[in-house]
């Protein structure tokens, strides 16, 4: 009498069952999850590198089906199983990008390939599981800095072009007539295009998220921004002491630059700003002519002003630093009618 072979035997060419080769995958891998299913999606092996990325024992995860293991989370980027997948003809392997959810019920952004197993029949899917969030958090942060990087290559060609353009033509001028106030005009728009790339260079700098941050005395901060505009000697400052905060005070100086000269540029060299504390943050108001309600949402975007020569950086880069910082930043009306800037979710120190 001869014996029958296991199910697990090796075949007459010398192959190995699909099942055995996809046991011994489990067995050997250690830096992907990798089980099993049947042909209904339900997972029929469950090895140890998928526990640990799950968070699921054998017990738990055993008969689950595999949908469950995604999160509900959505993302224009995902393409989870179709609906009706385990109804199809079990064809080519499938690989499918989405969130996945863990017993803690935390997520990850994971890979999931779908091998089918064949032997003489079709026995189901080997799986294959990967967390790959810290690739998709990489190609979102260069996707991130390629629109920026297109943003400032935009503003550059635009913004750029339009004073070259008004000191070719002035210089041409000046040299068919020699008349000196051409250069004045030269001198004022190269002014301009200095204060342009300045602006662009500090968005750049300050796109960094703040990890660093120090113990900050916001009155000592708000005098030394308030000192580097000492050529409009007859506008006023107003402080109200604020509570002392955790930031990159070097930024900070720069964000209250920025709206003190905004305040200045608008409301005249004679105007009020004033400086104080929210519940949970500052305000920087001024008594200018204040931001229109179909502006206030704009304010903060690259480029956007309403000023002839105004390039829009300003409050670009107020939002830039205080999105550095994990804070927010709103436009709102001062009681005088002027702009308020309010920035808020700010844990005060002391």
């Amino acid at each position: 009498m001869t014996d029958s072979p296991g199910p697990h035997a090796p075949r007459a060419d010398g192959s190995e069952p699909s099942d055995t080769v996809a046991r011994h995958l489990i067995e050997g891998a250690a830096t992907h999850a990798i089980f099993m299913l049947d042909a209904d999606g339900e997972i029929t092996t469950w090895s140890a590198p998928a526990e640990a990325l799950y968070g699921y024992d054998t017990e738990t995860a055993l008969g689950r089906h595999v949908r469950t293991l995604f999160a509900d989370k959505e993302s224009g980027d995902s393409n989870s199983l179709p609906a009706d997948f385990f109804e199809r003809p079990a064809t080519d392997t499938v690989e499918v990008e989405h969130w996945h959810r863990r017993a803690d019920d935390s997520v990850f952004w994971g890979t999931l390939t779908l091998s089918p197993l064949w032997n003489e029949t079709f026995d189901g899917y080997a799986a294959i599981s990967q967390d790959t969030t810290t690739t998709k958090e990489y190609e979102r942060m260069l996707e991130r800095q390629n629109d920026r990087l297109k943003e400032f290559t935009d503003i550059l060609a635009h913004d750029l072009r339009n004073p070259l353009s008004i000191i070719d033509g002035y210089l041409q001028r000046y040299e068919e007539t020699g008349d000196e106030k051409h250069l004045e005009t030269i001198e004022e728009t190269t002014d301009r295009m200095e204060r342009l790339v300045e602006d662009l260079l500090r968005v750049a700098r300050q796109g960094d998220v703040v990890t660093d941050p120090d113990p900050t005395d916001i009155g000592d901060v708000v005098d030394m921004a308030w000192q580097t505009l000492s050529t409009t000697p007859s506008a006023t400052l107003h402080y109200e002491p604020i509570q002392s905060v955790s930031s990159d005070p070097d930024r900070l100086c720069e964000l209250f630059e920025n709206l003190f000269r905004n305040a200045i540029e608008h409301g005249g060299t004679d105007v009020t700003v004033r400086v104080g504390q929210l519940d949970n943050g500052f305000y920087v108001e001024d008594d200018g002519p204040g931001i229109a309600d179909e502006h206030k949402e704009q304010v903060f975007d690259h480029g956007f002003t309403t000023r002839d020569d105004g390039h829009g950086y300003g409050l670009s880069v107020v939002r830039t630093i205080v999105n550095a910082h994990g804070w927010d930043v709103t436009a709102a009306d001062a009681e005088t009618g002027g702009a308020r800037f309010e920035i808020t979710g700010i844990e005060f120190l002391c």
